[in-house]
């Protein structure tokens, strides 16, 4: 059987139209499986920052028993004096940890081992007592605040005596500080000592051995 000219457009048309669908449907497949496919990634998690550390360290830190702590000052170390005397810890020298010091050492500035080795000041209003058989070269400090020291003069016959005037350097010593080494004593109640290589006396009843 012949097929008219009119009955081939017409199949030619619907073949198209079929072809046409049905790529219409194939792409409306692959667009629903690239969906699921995204939507089945999961979720990167969110990202958690480090929380700030303290710039003090709570634990492990290594004291320097040996700095010297006074007003201002910053650090563990500082932590630890106010633990020993009982204030706020806040690793900071303010007024608090000054008063506390001057009323437990009697002193302004300390570090951690002379705060060990330095009795707590004492209240009473007796004289100090004088240093007991004191040994050459042992160390002396002040036993009460405003000790002050006096001029030692060499006489001909290699014998010390007190000439009655301060040194130079002036001012007096408060309790707890260094005041020399000793020498040897004076009749009178006075300890010749030797700080820094120059010779003083001091009342005896005004220090200490440490």
């Amino acid at each position: 059987m012949k097929v008219k000219n009119e009955d081939k457009v017409l199949i030619g048309v619907g073949v198209v139209g079929i072809g046409l669908v049905g790529y219409l449907y194939w792409k409306k497949k692959k667009d629903e499986k690239e969906q699921e496919f995204l939507t089945d990634i999961p979720e990167p998690p969110p990202v958690v920052l480090d929380k700030p550390t303290d710039s003090l360290p709570k634990t492990g830190a290594v004291l320097n028993k040996n700095k010297v702590l006074g007003k201002g000052i910053k650090g563990v170390e500082v932590r630890e004096l106010q633990r020993l005397l009982g204030v706020t810890i806040d690793g900071n020298f303010g007024a608090n940890t000054l008063t506390a010091l001057q009323s437990k050492k009697g002193v302004l500035k300390i570090s951690l081992n002379a705060y060990l080795k330095m009795p707590t000041k004492t209240t009473s209003k007796e004289i100090p007592t004088a240093l007991v058989a004191p040994r050459k070269g042992q160390k002396l400090m002040a036993n009460a605040n405003g000790v002050s020291l006096f001029n030692a003069k060499k006489t001909a016959n290699g014998t010390y005596f007190n000439t009655g005037t301060k040194p130079f350097m002036g001012g007096s010593f408060n309790y707890g500080e260094h005041l020399g080494v000793f020498v040897g004593s004076k009749v009178g109640g006075q300890y010749l000592i030797n700080r820094d290589g120059v010779y003083y006396f001091v009342n005896a009843n005004a220090v200490k051995g440490y």
